[in-house]
Parts: C-alpha cells; structure tokens; sequence
C-alpha cells in the first residue's frame, strides 16, 4: 500500500470530462468539503484509496482539492439544491477529480434508470457509480454500490466511487462485473 499526495484544481475538474455539464458539480463539492454553507476560497485534503483492478493493491492518495473564486456559483447552487442533491453533485464532482487524476478516464454520459450505474465512463467501456454521506461507513457503502454496480445488464466493470464527507475520506475502487447477475465484490 503506496501513500502519494496529488493536487485537484475543483475550478478546473470539468474540463477533462466535456460531453457532461462537470462544472455544475464544483460548488456542491466545495460545499461538503467546507462543511457548511459559508464560502471562503481554499482547500482541504481529502483521504482516498484507489483500487485499480480487483487484483491490484489498494493505493492511499491523499488528495489537495484547491479552489478560488467560485463564491457567485456556491450560493446560486446552495440556493437551487437541497442537501442530498448537494452531496450527490459533490460526489460526481470529487468522482471527476479521482477519476481524471488516477485512471485518466473521461465521465461521457449519464445511464439510464435501470442501468444499475449513474455514468458511462469513455466509448461505454467502464460503468461509474458514485454515492456520498455525510457520516456512516464509507466500507458498507462500498459494498452496497459495488453489488449494484456489479449487477448491471450490460456486464460492464466499472468504478464505484463514494465518498464520506465528515472525514474527508473517498473511494475510487474497480469492481468486475458478475456476468451470471448475482452480486461479486472485490
């Protein structure tokens, strides 16, 4: 287990994913890495463990999310969401930031209801599923979004990526889908 210490600019985690509209989800991730809803410019390291296949060793990374000038979009998007969206949007946005700097994939599209993930991740190789909370256990919400993941009818692998905002700690793991459709976990 390798320890490494990256760098995410928020202000700029939309860009390598343009077929999606990534930067709404800079505000809403800014406001569950403050922890309230007071804007100030800054930055906060978040805790995440990368796994980037079932049989790879698990990578601890701890990432420095930075951010400046979004004060404007932080209250426009306080204003039109309500907390859980906020933590949704926060979750997609920190999925954008792990994703672009560990496996350097592109979030293209969203799924559709049923598909048992939320975004397809390049030409529809990979799946993401991604869940955020504000307290609980990052582990037991990593299993239950991989067994669904894993379920998908396209028996595509993918990405879960969760996150816990309380302690700063994410999740970007791969999980192998189980082509006979019953759950498989890593």
């Amino acid at each position: 287990m390798k320890t490494e210490r990256v760098a995410v600019n928020v202000n700029e985690i939309h860009l390598p994913h343009p077929q999606i509209r990534a930067e709404d989800w800079r505000s809403p991730l800014v406001c569950r890495l403050l922890g309230g809803v007071t804007y100030k410019d800054g930055s906060r390291c978040v805790e995440s463990s990368f796994r980037p296949s079932e049989s790879v060793e698990v990578e601890i990374h701890k990432s420095s999310f930075v951010w400046t000038g979004l004060g404007t979009d932080f209250k426009k998007a306080l204003n039109t969401y309500q907390a859980p969206v906020i933590t949704e949007f926060a979750t997609l946005g920190l999925a954008c930031g792990l994703l672009t700097l560990l496996t350097g994939l592109e979030v293209t599209e969203v799924t559709r209801r049923g598909e048992k993930a939320d975004y397809w991740l390049g030409d529809r190789q990979l799946m993401l599923e991604v869940s955020g909370q504000q307290t609980g256990s990052l582990e037991t919400l990593c299993l239950e979004k991989a067994s669904q993941l894993t379920s998908n009818p396209f028996s595509k692998n993918g990405y879960v990526c969760v996150a816990n905002y309380a302690d700063l700690h994410a999740r970007l793991w791969f999980y192998a889908a189980d082509e006979s459709g019953v759950d498989a976990h890593g």
